[in-house]
């Protein structure tokens, strides 16, 4: 009992210097003003989507006002097979709209790794930004991106997600998450350390994208496996632009099964790390959760375990409103902090649960069935 007393407290340090170091980075990053206009950067925003006919409306308004110019604009949304009216819908919208660009995955194809991979070779220009049909941004969205970038040239720009407001608990807890997930990426990325990014905002150098780097055995990852690509080149041409202005807002799930099929969804890619600040980052948390969740229930049978119990949950808590209390002032959302301690109870068990199931279960995810 004594190794794993100490051994848990030592998991939890490890822990608390990690998280603590990604607000570091968060507070490294210079808050990002646009100065110019890039007026003469062609650039194509390439989205995938399926089953999306009650989303497209809010994506196609957010993306046909923005103030970038229009002619430099070229938006490519590839059809992945939908089941609804969204083919028939992105046809309507091109025949109104000539930047549009609407394609359907081969028939020998399916998945948003593909339908991104025939958007991009169907592309015309050299910057690349991809987003999500669920989505909405301000007009200033592609602007920001696009300024940033041609100060800085990164070969690929993280940008910053948020889950979209609601008075519903269940959204606002995933909001909050959402948020520590955003923070820890943008934080990991400000100490040239970047393990994360989200395919619903992200801007990258076309000559980056290899589609063998996207290992197609796995239905997620589009995202995470190009920034691998683009890390083994060089860590420090990933960017995070830390700007209002550029971010994206997406759904919330509506259910729980939703939610879990989601994140189940986001775990099962992990196998195919080999990164070491990924390996390290995700064994740590784990490791912290699975532990929290083992004394936890201890306790409750050896109530003289309490006090350790609660020394190690006051070590996470402490290390985790270091990056949630900046995150949610840049998002605006420092209401939602009165769920923190709820979720805190709740997310070791959460995260135990998506681990094993990522690994081990199958997931369902726009009506397929997949592994």
């Amino acid at each position: 009992m004594n190794f794993l007393i100490t051994f848990s407290l030592l998991v939890l340090i490890v822990y608390g210097i990690t998280i603590v170091s990604f607000a570091l980075g968060w507070f490294k990053l210079n808050y990002f003003c646009r100065t110019i206009q890039p007026e003469k950067e062609p650039v194509s925003i390439v989205i995938s989507c399926r089953n999306e006919e009650e989303n497209l409306p809010h994506l196609f308004q957010s993306l046909l006002n923005q103030d970038y110019p229009k002619e430099n604009i070229e938006i490519i949304v590839v059809d992945d097979h939908s089941e609804d009216n969204t083919y028939k819908i992105l046809n309507q919208y091109a025949k109104k709209n000539k930047r549009l660009k609407i394609l359907q995955n081969p028939t020998n194809q399916q998945g948003k790794k593909a339908a991104l991979a025939y958007g991009i070779q169907h592309s015309t220009s050299e910057i690349i930004v991809n987003t999500d049909a669920d989505c909405r941004m301000d007009k200033k969205w592609l602007s920001a991106l696009v300024a940033y970038y041609t100060i800085h040239k990164p070969k690929m720009l993280i940008a910053p997600v948020a889950i979209e407001y609601s008075s519903k608990i269940f959204a606002q807890l995933q909001a909050l998450e959402f948020t520590s997930l955003v923070l820890s990426g943008a934080g990991a990325a400000g100490i040239n350390k970047p393990i994360m990014c989200n395919g619903a905002n992200l801007l990258f150098e076309k000559s980056l994208f290899n589609k063998n780097a996207l290992y197609t055995d796995y239905a997620s990852g589009d995202d995470i496996f190009l920034l691998l690509q683009a890390k083994k080149e060089n860590s420090r041409d990933i960017h995070f632009i830390k700007s209002r202005d550029a971010i994206v807002y997406t759904n919330p799930n509506q259910t729980l099964s939703g939610f879990f099929n989601q994140r189940i969804r986001w775990t099962s890619k992990s196998k195919a790390y080999s990164d070491f600040d990924i390996i390290i980052t995700a064994l740590t948390v784990a490791a912290s959760n699975f532990l929290l969740a083992f004394w936890l229930i201890y306790s409750i049978f050896h109530p003289n375990q309490w006090d350790f119990f609660i020394l190690l949950f006051a070590i996470k808590s402490l290390a985790d409103l270091l990056i949630l209390i900046p995150g949610t002032r840049f998002f605006h959302q420092q209401t939602l902090l009165w769920l923190f301690l709820p979720l805190q109870i709740i997310y070791p068990f959460y995260i135990v649960a998506t681990t094993f199931f990522g690994w081990l279960a199958n997931f369902s995810w726009k009506g397929r069935k997949l592994r």
